[in-house]
């Protein structure tokens, strides 16, 4: 059986005890571990440890920490991915996190239908990006937030910039691999001509992913898994 995965987001310490929270309690039970069972801890900022279960109440299990504190270096290659608002941004935020992504913002553009900015969104967010990294076996949580368009553009610091655009010349195979890209994904009718000037304006370069015309929902699972296989093949 393979050992569980449990997202704790404080600092671990060695031979420490800690109390898991209601949900990642329920996690277990469901799994109906007992005590004695191992488990794995991380933070989500690269620490992990191993760990048993000691003590199994109604509304938490407190695990006993190991001695051993490993430390997972942040990744070398980096994306930093921005896709407009949709209803189904919870997909976006499964799929990206699985697959890696360093930083996620759902920007709001011309076109973007839903325009609200709400906290709990956040926390919902976290806890779908906490529970796939559970799941995909990564040690780091993607840093989520939420902008205008144009603020995502003008702070954007990473070493390579793109966004995605269906008439560009250039397609996404054909560009060169660096250790940091920032990726725009647009709405359903895309970018207008005035975004797609800002974005040129900031240094972002306009790539198409061949002739398929896939949904926002679905686009960044495609975008990430090609950087993935370039990124291997480079």
């Amino acid at each position: 059986m393979r050992i569980p995965r449990i997202y704790y987001p404080q600092n671990i310490k060695s031979n420490s005890l800690i109390d898991l929270s209601l949900a990642s309690s329920n996690h277990l039970k469901v799994m109906k571990l007992k005590e004695g069972h191992q488990v794995e801890i991380f933070n989500g900022r690269g620490c992990v440890t191993s760990g048993e279960i000691q003590n199994i109440k109604k509304n938490f299990i407190t695990i006993k920490l190991s001695g051993i504190i490993e430390k997972d270096n942040s990744p070398t290659f980096k994306v930093n991915l921005g896709v407009s608002h949709i209803k189904n941004f919870d997909k976006i935020v499964k799929d990206s996190s699985q697959l890696g992504v360093n930083s996620l913002t759902s920007f709001i553009c011309d076109r973007t239908k839903l325009r609200d900015f709400k906290k709990e969104k956040f926390h919902r967010w976290e806890l779908i990006s906490a529970s796939s990294c559970e799941q995909s076996g990564l040690n780091w949580i993607p840093k989520i937030s939420q902008m205008q368009l144009k603020d995502w553009i003008e702070t954007s610091d990473f070493e390579s910039k793109f966004y995605l655009d269906p008439k560009a010349e250039l397609s996404m195979k054909d560009i060169k691999i660096s250790t940091s890209i920032d990726i725009g994904i647009g709405p359903e009718g895309g970018f207008t001509e005035l975004e797609e000037e800002l974005f040129k304006e900031n240094g972002f370069i306009g790539i198409n992913c061949g002739d398929l015309i896939i949904k926002t929902e679905s686009m960044p699972i495609v975008v990430l898994s090609m950087l993935k296989i370039l990124k291997e093949v480079s």
